[in-house]
């Protein structure tokens, strides 16, 4: 079969015209990751989430508080099974009260996303001594979805056209999302860590009440267990509440995909 040179022709200018659509999208695509990352860190790092950042600062602290104090616990009370559960009782309930704290701050991040993100667009992108702003720039800062010319003529190539640009989704959409995916899964971290910490703890429990089960028990014993038992389940209780409060105002945290990919 003869190649006529005009079907040539049009195949070597389809291509091209794929290769220049891809390269555009990809080109908006990233620079769609940069300013959702960017506006993400201002918002994290700006004063309306300072003090829920400083509360949460405050309960990681209080973790490794916590594991110091168990390193103390461990050899102190190694062969006293009723000192033991009573100093593990308490310890079950300082490890609530940060993640109680946690909760409260991340709920709070939770809930002025919207408005922090909204302020953050609204004043725009910082200054750059040698970069001016331009009448352009402050526009895709509005909120509203950004309209990109070359993006649009881009996706009209036949191989890419099912294609969904990141335009989908408002740039105040995009970044509040990802403020609080981002919230998110600092607070699946904490709770990983603090479950961690649980499981060992529980293992110096049951050591203990093994040693008490061959002793003679009393009020006294059974009495620190049980408080010890109480704590631990009201510990449990508090750690499910964050981690449905986190997956119901960040449905995505946890997830590969991010809101700004």
């Amino acid at each position: 079969m003869t190649i006529q040179p005009a079907a040539v022709s049009t195949a070597t200018a389809d291509y091209a015209r794929e290769m220049r659509a891809r390269a555009a999208l990809k080109q908006v695509t990233e620079a769609r990751k940069r300013e959702v990352s960017e506006d993400t860190a201002r918002v994290r790092s700006g004063p309306r989430f300072a003090a829920a950042e400083s509360r949460k600062s405050q309960a990681r602290a209080k973790l490794q508080q916590v594991r110091e104090w168990l390193k103390i616990v461990r050899k102190l009370y190694a062969q006293n099974p009723v000192a033991m559960s009573k100093a593990l009782a308490q310890v079950f309930k300082d490890l609530k009260g940060a993640v109680a704290a946690y909760k409260d701050a991340g709920g709070e991040e939770m809930g002025a996303a919207g408005d922090a993100v909204g302020a953050i667009l609204t004043a725009g992108p910082p200054e750059k001594a040698d970069d001016p702003k331009t009448g352009d720039e402050s526009a895709t800062k509005s909120g509203e979805p950004t309209e990109t010319p070359l993006a649009a003529e881009a996706v009209t190539g036949p191989a890419i056209a099912t294609t969904r640009l990141p335009e989908g989704l408002s740039l105040y959409d995009a970044v509040t999302s990802e403020v609080r995916k981002q919230v998110g899964e600092d607070g699946l971290a904490f709770l990983k860590e603090v479950r961690g910490m649980v499981d060992d703890i529980k293992k110096l429990l049951e050591t203990a009440r093994g040693q008490a089960a061959v002793r003679r028990r009393d009020k006294d014993s059974e009495a620190a267990f049980e408080d010890a038992d109480r704590a631990l389940r009201d510990l449990s209780d508090v750690t499910s509440q964050m981690e449905r409060q986190i997956h119901r105002d960040a449905p995505t945290a946890g997830m590969t995909l991010s809101v700004a990919a």
